[in-house]
């Protein structure tokens, strides 16, 4: 069974869904009107020497609070340690974003390594197969890496189980190959 955030229904944050999560989470967040909060848009209101401010100041600390609360449910028991300790939602969405959207090069080495070993089992759903594969490039596009079209194709038609052999070497004797079509 998949863990879900309330009637919302998608997956909670782990270590391989990090940019579908964050569309559905800030989506969700956009819906509450909070997202301003998670975004830095809205910041704290500064406390003067009047009531008004004073108030101002605590209705903007319930709200974060809400928005904070909305992005940890988001998130599965196994990841919760990377935000313990942030006090606002804004820290959390930041603290988030530098270990999932990592742009280093230990980051890039584990895309790039995911892509060459990313294989298809026997039995296993082409269309998953395929999305993953192309998930990973996407990611890789991200941090600016591209990966020529050609050797894509050829990853790709490689990653493929025994049972797809003909398939394989029709595309093969082909004086092109087929090219991938990712989305942007």
């Amino acid at each position: 069974m998949t863990s879900t955030v309330s009637a919302t229904r998608f997956e909670l944050l782990n270590k391989d869904n990090y940019e579908a999560w964050k569309i559905h989470v800030e989506a969700l967040l956009i819906k509450n009107d909070l997202w301003e909060y998670v975004n830095g848009d809205k910041l704290i209101p500064a406390v003067e020497d009047n009531q008004k401010s004073i108030d101002a100041r605590n209705a903007w600390i319930k709200t974060d609070r809400k928005a904070k609360s909305e992005v940890i449910l988001a998130i599965s028991s196994t990841e919760l340690q990377h935000v313990r300790g942030c006090n606002t939602s804004r820290e959390v969405w930041q603290k988030l974003a530098s270990v999932y959207a990592s742009k280093g090069p230990a980051r890039k080495a584990l895309l790039l390594k995911q892509l060459m070993l990313h294989k298809m089992s026997e039995g296993g759903d082409v269309r998953d197969h395929v999305n993953k594969f192309s998930d990973i490039v996407d990611r890789l596009g991200a941090m600016d890496i591209q990966v020529n079209k050609d050797l894509l194709s050829i990853m790709l038609l490689f990653s493929l189980p025994d049972s797809y052999e003909g398939f394989k070497c029709a595309i093969e004797s082909r004086d092109e190959l087929l090219r991938l079509k990712l989305s942007k």
